[in-house]
């Protein structure tokens, strides 16, 4: 573990003096994966709220499908700032209306985990801002590689967190964070309560992860970031990533990143032997002007325990689909992303987009451990306040008992 510190420290050491050789600042360039794409929850600032109604339907090969139907939303309220602090709460609530329906055939994702309705405090925080330093102390969302809000169901992941941000050094931002406990719909027990990460995790109850961060953009077009997170009793995870931004002509951009994660266990290894060493390349090419977008990804873990499942969220590889990710293969293996995307607004239809992306899963080390998914995504955003994603996915796996899944699903948002 001292080892560890040392080499974050180093490499952050690196960062700050790579900065102070740059003069511009640069915005952060983001990189995501189909799955992000659909999955980044956007806070609401103020007495804000949301309502939002969902439908999914979800089958395995010739059985009858299970499906859900779903009202619910969120109210958030927060203080205006004294001395740089302000407190905020959001209030979740979710209810099922398929009551009357056999309970076989109620889809869980959406449900707490007797398929009942369900309402929570998904937010209690307080907030310090003190000029380049920000410290959040309570319930929140986070959106980092590996624990992230997910927001492709009824209810997005939350966290009980202690997190802290300083940009102090021009170009560089530092982050560390502390996460107990864990809420939503991929919490692992209950999406109705806050649980200990432990249980998140599929074992007992433990003290907690810890996360440390540096993200430079002191180089135009480019980002940089390190992430490294510690979760007692369970591992060590290094999480690095480049992207950069490149203007070749005057109606296309495009984007390149390149991704390393690694995963090794730590003290008694609750959960195991854990090996994880992964690469990842991306490349985007978007023309706003003719509204295509062309996305390509690819990963390929290289350790004896295949791409890390330790992911509180929907997980940090490139190629993660609607369904389908790298780790859950079980063992080393590669996976290949291409998508295409249309945004109607070149046509005169403003808020529509289409995409669809097809994804190859295969194991480096058994023959017929390989699993395909299509995806097909259409949103429509017709203001601030209304927007609506239907997205579906047909996921076959090769010899397997259940060789097909598919799934379809609809969420609407209106915000006031």
């Amino acid at each position: 573990m001292y080892k560890t510190i040392v080499y974050f420290i180093l490499l952050s050491s690196s960062l700050y003096a790579l900065s102070t050789h740059q003069e511009e600042n640069n915005l952060t360039v983001n990189i995501k994966s189909i799955r992000g794409l659909m999955g980044t929850n956007n806070p609401i600032k103020h007495s804000s709220g949301q309502i939002r109604a969902g439908f999914i339907r979800f089958s395995e090969n010739d059985s009858s499908p299970n499906n859900a139907y779903a009202l619910g939303g969120h109210y958030h309220l927060d203080t205006k700032r004294w001395n740089g602090i302000e407190f905020g709460i959001s209030v979740y609530t979710v209810l099922n209306l398929t009551t009357h329906q056999n309970t076989s055939y109620i889809n869980p994702d959406f449900f707490d985990r007797n398929n009942h309705s369900f309402i929570q405090v998904t937010e209690a925080y307080i907030d310090g801002t003190w000029l380049n330093t920000t410290l959040k102390l309570g319930r929140q969302i986070l959106n980092t590689p590996h624990t992230d809000s997910d927001d492709i169901r009824m209810i997005p992941n939350y966290f009980e967190a202690y997190t802290f941000k300083n940009s102090d050094i021009k170009n560089l931002t530092f982050e560390l964070g502390y996460i107990r406990k864990m809420a939503g719909w991929e919490n692992g027990v209950n999406p109705a309560s806050f649980v200990n990460i432990g249980q998140s995790f599929g074992t007992k109850d433990i003290d907690g992860l810890y996360y440390a961060s540096t993200t430079y953009n002191g180089i135009k077009d480019m980002s940089l970031s390190l992430w490294f997170y510690h979760i007692i009793d369970i591992a060590n995870i290094w999480y690095g990533e480049i992207a950069y931004e490149l203007h070749p002509l005057d109606f296309l951009d495009t984007t390149f990143g390149i991704q390393y994660d690694i995963s090794e266990q730590t003290n008694i290894a609750l959960l195991g032997k854990q090996d994880a060493k992964t690469i990842g390349i991306s490349a985007e090419f978007a023309s706003e002007i003719l509204g295509i977008h062309l996305f390509t990804a690819y990963n390929k873990d290289f350790g004896r325990t295949g791409a890390s499942s330790l992911n509180l969220g929907g997980g940090a590889l490139f190629t993660s689909m609607e369904n389908q990710t790298l780790d859950a293969l079980g063992e080393a293996g590669e996976a290949w992303v291409l998508g295409l995307g249309y945004h109607f607004s070149a046509i005169g239809i403003d808020g529509l987009n289409a995409d669809i992306a097809y994804g190859h899963f295969a194991s480096t080390k058994t023959s017929n451990n390989k699993v395909n998914e299509l995806n097909f995504i259409v949103e429509y955003t017709l203001n601030e306040n209304f927007s609506l994603l239907g997205a579906y996915a047909s996921t076959k796996f090769k010899n397997s008992q259940t060789p097909k899944n598919t799934q379809f699903r609809i969420i609407s948002n209106y915000n006031f």
